[in-house]
Order: structure tokens, then C-alpha cells, then sequence
């Protein structure tokens, strides 16, 4: 028999997670019916590739997933180690982002691989994000100049300051990068044309299949392109309204089995909903 769908994108915290992080009954039986139907599960996320490898060991959510870390930028076969893409920042642009950000006075942030590359872990915001990512903090002198090719440029600062620097960004580099939230205290800036949706057009060329036969959930900011890209987009009802717009349906929340009411419906699994 022919799975419903080649690939299923999930983002993470408000979607394949409920309110206590964790997956819920319904959608662990979705990841067992989707394996046994041939789906590739993709976890779609700003984390890094180290913080989705941590994630799926913690959680037990398997050993064969597709991890699309930081927003896009890098996807990576997890059951064979290859990177099926990698999209940094054109270097001199990550620079001008990172002085942009100093004027604010935001914290900055370069995940890259296994590292965090930061000017100063006095912020406890830095720790946090390593601890929750299994990434080593390395401290420079000059983040303009990390010695890396950086994937992601991070933010880190109340909304309101984020939004000044947002404007900011947009006015100067206008088609330069992609910006979105993944946060309320997180902004998050990768390459131009690089986004969530990028990882499910990236894993479709590796793998010679059509957007169309994948589907993808979501419910926040950096989610809006991967659900108007995939065949069937899915918003949480947690969702915020952009996400709900760019959707094909709308489900339940994250914490009401909306992964498991919809793929219920492409898939044979037995479903608990709450009511």
C-alpha cells in the first residue's frame, strides 16, 4: 500500500509537544503507523542538529528521523548521519546583523555544529540555550568575526526590543535574510530564501518526490512557510492566526491530540481524544 504521505514535518515546542513537553499517546501512535507505512518523520525546529538528536533520545521518538535544525539552514539524515543540505549566512551580512544587534543591546547568539558562539556568557539566556541543545559555549573576542560560516544569526532580547531590531534589519537588508520568531525572546535570522520550508523542498530533491506528497504541522511565526509549502499544512489550534492563514486545516491544540485527530484520518491507529 502507498503512504498517505512520502514525508511529515513536525515543528516542536506547541506542536509535537503538549504544554508539559511531552508527546502526547495519539501522537506517539501516529510516529508507529507513519514508520509502518514508509513515512519519513522530519522534526522541523530552530534547535540545532545536536539539541533534535538530544530531543528524539530523550523522548524516545526513534533513531530514523529527518532533523531540519535552525529554521532550515542544515538538514541531516539521522538514521544514516549525512547531511542532506547546509545553507549558511553569506559571512559579511552575518556581521552586519550581529552590529545591528549590539546597537540594540540584544544578546547574540551563533549556534553552529556542536558549539554556541557567543561574546559573553553573562546573560543566563546563553547557558539555557547550550544546556537545552547539547552545545558547547565557545567565547570570542569579536562575534563578527567567529572563524565559522554561520547557519544562524540568534537574538535574544524582550519582544519589543526584538521588534526594534527587526525593523531595523528590514529596512537595511530587505532580501538579504530570512527573520522569524521562534520565540517570544528569540528572533532568528538565516539566509535568504532559507527557511522551514526550504528543509521539506531540500529533502524532496534528495529523495526525487513532489512537496505535494508531504504534509507539515505548525503554530508559530517560523512555521508559516513550511505550511503553505507542504500538500497539506496543518496548524494547531494553539496556533497563532499567521499559521492558521497559511494552512490547509486547522486541528485541534497541542494539547488536545490535534497531530493525532488529522493523521488519524491517513493512517490506521487507534486515537484516545480528550475532550
Amino acid at each position: 500500500m502507498t503512504a498517505p504521505f512520502a514525508l511529515v514535518a513536525f515543528d516542536i515546542d506547541g506542536t509535537l509537544l503538549d504544554s508539559g513537553k511531552r508527546p502526547l499517546p495519539g501522537t506517539l501512535r501516529a510516529f508507529e503507523a507513519m514508520r509502518a507505512a514508509g513515512t519519513r518523520i522530519m522534526l522541523a525546529s530552530g534547535r540545532p542538529i545536536p539539541g533534535l538528536h538530544a530531543l528524539a533520545d530523550r523522548l524516545g521518538l526513534g533513531d530514523d528521523l529527518i532533523f531540519a535544525g535552525l529554521n532550515g539552514s542544515v538538514v541531516v539524515d539521522q538514521a544514516t548521519g549525512e547531511t542532506l543540505a547546509e545553507h549558511p549566512l553569506e559571512t559579511g551580512l552575518a556581521a552586519s546583523l550581529i552590529r545591528a544587534g549590539r546597537d540594540h543591546g540584544v544578546t547574540l547568539m551563533l549556534p553552529h555544529r556542536a558549539e554556541l558562539v557567543v561574546e559573553s556568557r553573562e546573560n543566563p539566556q546563553v547557558d539555557h540555550e547550550a544546556r537545552g541543545n547539547d552545545l558547547v559555549v565557545r567565547v570570542v573576542e569579536d562575534l563578527t568575526d567567529p572563524g565559522i560560516d554561520p547557519t544562524k544569526v540568534l537574538f535574544s532580547a524582550p519582544r519589543p526590543q526584538l521588534e526594534e531590531v527587526e525593523a531595523e534589519l528590514r529596512a537595511r537588508y530587505a532580501g538579504q535574510m530570512e527573520l522569524a520568531y521562534s520565540s517570544p525572546i528569540y528572533m532568528e535570522a538565516t539566509a535568504a530564501g532559507v527557511d522551514k520550508s526550504t528543509a521539506i523542498r531540500d529533502f524532496c530533491a534528495a529523495h526525487g518526490i513532489s512537496p505535494e506528497q508531504t504534509a507539515a504541522f505548525g503554530d508559530n511565526g517560523n512555521d508559516v512557510t513550511m505550511l503553505a509549502a507542504a500538500g497539506l499544512g496543518v496548524a494547531m489550534g494553539n496556533g497563532i492566526p499567521e499559521a492558521k492563514a497559511a494552512a490547509d486545516v486547522v486541528t485541534t491544540s497541542h494539547d488536545d491530540e490535534g497531530i493525532a485527530r488529522v493523521l488519524s484520518q491517513h493512517y490506521d491507529f487507534p486515537v484516545e481524544l480528550v475532550h
